[in-house]
């Protein structure tokens, strides 16, 4: 019977899970569908649209614009508008360039307007060609154009000088007329005055019938340069006319077309799938209203449990909180005992650099006490001698036994010479009172709580008060190397940095097997500032060094280390929000390198754990 049981909850398990695996592909599917339809319903870019419709409408005016340049150059004598014609078809080019290939060009929509667009490109190009072969060949027809015009009125007046006067009074009035309409003709872009000139030419020559030979030459020349000027400007409109022949517009607008067929088209597609996403999101939204009638029942079975679980982790939470808070304590505390154990441990060193200075500050107090006696006497003998000197009653004799006895006391002393040693005895006295001076205010400044982590502190200072309490480890034995920066002052725990500078200090000289060196280097860095130590002394294996932040982890003998000096150390650096490296190498020594902000967060953990010192102080 247990057996039966446990294979029905393995098949229970199994089709569990099969059926979550189930569930979850057909959510993937249904996603997947949903996001397909999405994209298809938005395959329409009206701002892409509207693009393609501006290049277009651009071409066009463009293209128009073609037409109006080119047929000023070439139908115009008294225009010149070449340049207007070169910067309209640089354009035009660009224009086409973008209608074709741009971000919003035509290329590869669909066949038709592939087929449109190149029938338009072909015209195009043809209508480029002959801009360019009628630019080129107007210029000399224009030329041949504007020298017939000139030669007209010549041959005019030449024709006037070979006639008598009467014929001259009848001629002047046809040729003037005639010097007009030439002219129009050759400056009208399209002109309409050909008869006239005809006529005209007509009426010079029967009214200079029966005139000299020579008349009749300049009739006939007059002839030939007005129907020169006739032909060249013929030649001349026929061109712009062939230009203006080509059907680019026509083309254009068949290209417009085209495009908004396909537009069209693609807007229907759009359509119908907005239909289907309409639907399939109605059948979606019922799938999830019936999913959500099932979710509705199964919360409301989970409140209760819920109830009774929220009571559970508040329980679990005060506990959680009271045992941070003493582990906090413990911490704070244990940095404190460790401190004043450091200090325990400098106690004898400290004492013998007090003793030095005290021992000859009093050795010169002795000697100045006992020479102060001898010119207490001089002064006793002066005085003496001055007294008598200005006593009425005293004789010569009394006075100068005075002075004398002054004279052999002030002899044996030699008193400029003693004052002299005493100023020297004192000014050693005082130095050795503020050796002692900066003893006591180190240690009073190391072993202080502090109870806030805000107060400024210059780290250069912090290391020399560390080197002062350490002295007596150092001195005779390692020379401390320093290249300080010039450093800004860091929101911190003064004493607390105070004692991972010790700390460090103290394994570096420790690590020293005899005599060697120890270099400390600060410097600003980019977010507060960088404290590098460094010794020659015995250096660290790899292994070594992956384990001494580690509490109570210590390579010393028993009783010779707690092994929480660099763990209580990075634990400091890490409350500062700094950093710590170690480089070492066996036989090479070792770096410490640390990194500090230059002002303290002011989240959470920063005031619990000063609250923590606080309490424990």
């Amino acid at each position: 019977m247990a057996a039966d049981e446990v294979r029905g909850r393995k098949r229970g398990t199994v089709l569990r899970r099969l059926l979550l695996t189930l569930s979850s592909i057909l959510a993937l599917a249904a996603i997947g569908l949903l996001v397909f339809l999405a994209r298809k319903a938005q395959t329409v870019d009206n701002e892409l649209h509207l693009q393609r419709l501006y290049h277009i409408r651009a071409v066009d005016a463009l293209d128009v614009g073609l037409n109006r340049a080119v047929t000023q150059v070439g139908v115009s004598t008294m225009v010149n508008v070449a340049d207007t014609r070169a910067v309209t078809t640089a354009q035009l080019g660009d224009a086409l360039d973008a209608l074709e290939n741009g971000d919003a060009g035509l290329r590869g929509l669909s066949p038709a307007v592939d087929a449109a667009l190149d029938a338009f490109l072909d015209a195009v190009e043809s209508k480029f060609e002959l801009a360019f072969d009628f630019e080129a060949r107007n210029i000399r027809t224009n030329q041949l154009l504007i020298a017939g015009m000139d030669a007209v009125p010549v041959a005019a007046d030449a024709l006037l000088a070979q006639v008598d006067e009467a014929t001259a009074a009848r001629l002047a009035p046809l040729l003037a007329q005639l010097k007009t309409e030439v002219t129009t003709y050759g400056v009208v872009q399209t002109p309409v005055n050909e008869a006239n000139i005809r006529r005209l030419l007509d009426d010079v020559a029967a009214a200079v019938d029966g005139q000299s030979e020579a008349a009749l030459t300049a009739a006939r020349h007059l002839r030939t340069v007005s129907g020169n000027v006739i032909a060249d400007k013929q030649e001349l409109v026929g061109r712009v006319s062939d230009f203006l022949a080509k059907p680019t517009a026509e083309l254009l607008q068949a290209l417009e077309q085209a495009y908004m067929d396909w537009h069209a088209s693609q807007v229907a597609v759009a359509n119908q799938y907005r239909q289907w996403l309409v639907a399939y999101a109605a059948i979606l939204l019922l799938v999830l209203a019936l999913l959500g009638i099932r979710l509705v029942r199964s919360l409301r079975a989970l409140d209760a449990a819920n109830d009774r679980l929220e009571e559970q982790v508040q329980a679990r939470t005060q506990e959680l909180s009271r045992a941070l808070k003493d582990l906090k304590a413990s911490q704070a505390q244990l940095i404190q005992s460790e401190k004043m154990a450091s200090l325990g441990q400098m106690v004898a060193g400290v004492a013998h650099e007090i003793n030095t200075p005290l021992g000859y500050a009093r050795s010169n107090t002795e000697i100045v006490r006992t020479s102060l006696g001898d010119l207490r006497a001089l002064v006793d003998a002066q005085a003496r001698a001055l007294h008598l000197m200005t006593h009425e009653e005293a004789d010569v004799t009394q006075v100068a036994d005075a002075l004398a006895a002054a004279r052999n006391i002030g002899e044996s002393l030699n008193a400029a010479e003693l004052i002299g040693e005493l100023d020297n005895l004192l000014g050693d006295s005082e130095h050795g009172l503020a050796q002692i001076a900066e003893l006591v205010g180190s240690l009073k400044d190391f072993s202080r709580v502090d109870r806030s982590r805000t107060d400024l502190f210059d780290v250069n200072d912090g290391i020399d008060a560390a080197l002062k309490i350490c002295q007596n480890q150092l001195k005779h034995r390692i020379e401390v190397v320093k290249a300080y920066g010039k450093l800004p002052q860091i929101e911190c725990s003064p004493s607390q940095l105070n004692q991972v500078f010790l700390n460090l200090i103290n394994n570096a000289a420790q690590a020293i097997d005899g005599e060697g060196k120890i270099y400390i280097h600060t410097m600003p860095s980019a977010k507060g500032v960088s404290i590098r130590v460094l010794d020659t002394g015995c250096g660290m294996t790899e292994e070594v060094r992956a384990r001494i932040f580690e509490p109570f982890f210590t390579t010393k003998p028993v009783g010779k280390g707690t092994g929480l000096g660099l763990s209580i150390v990075y634990r400091i650096i890490e409350d500062h929000g700094g950093t710590i490296d170690v480089r070492s190498s066996p036989g090479k020594g070792s770096e410490f390198t640390i990194e500090l902000p230059l002002r303290q967060r002011t989240d959470s953990t920063t005031r619990d754990a000063a609250a923590a010192v606080a309490v424990t102080a």
